[in-house]
């Protein structure tokens, strides 16, 4: 076996491992994911506000709500609907518009109903919405908790 065996050998041997090992840690992360369950994210009830000072068919944005951007709209006397104030199209800030009684995102126009769901525009989805309950003169909401 000359020295030029040898050299090519080691070349081609080191050109498949550079190969086979990202599929091997590929092939591994794959395989972790089915054997080891996703964690489930934790919620937390946060106070959104007082019903009182909140007008049937307006709105107040909530910021920094345990890491979400939110959007509160009483859509009736006794229903307030608490959604993720961030457009699924491009992470906009949507607006509550109540001369047209539903959401706008000012970026691309999109548009959402009362109950969050796409009317108009581009965006993909449906905006994120939360449980919510009424109490006395507080709403409440369920919201998830971002780690930092």
């Amino acid at each position: 076996m000359s020295k030029s065996d040898s050299r090519r050998d080691f070349l081609a041997n080191l050109s498949m491992a550079a190969g086979l090992i990202p599929g091997l840690a590929l092939a591994a992360a794959w395989g972790f994911r089915f054997l080891v369950p996703p964690q489930e994210h934790r919620t937390e009830e946060t106070l959104v506000g007082k019903l009182g000072a909140l007008a049937v068919g307006t709105s107040r944005m909530l910021n920094n709500v345990y890491g979400n951007a939110l959007i509160a709209v009483r859509v009736a006397e006794n229903e307030v609907r608490v959604f993720s104030s961030v457009c699924p199209h491009l992470g906009c800030h949507v607006q509550w518009d109540p001369a047209a009684g539903n959401f706008l995102c000012p970026c691309h126009m999109g548009r959402f109903d009362e109950s969050g769901q796409v009317i108009a525009g581009p965006p993909p989805t449906a905006l994120p919405s939360f449980p919510t309950r009424i109490e006395g003169d507080n709403i409440f909401a369920v919201v998830p908790v971002k780690e930092a």
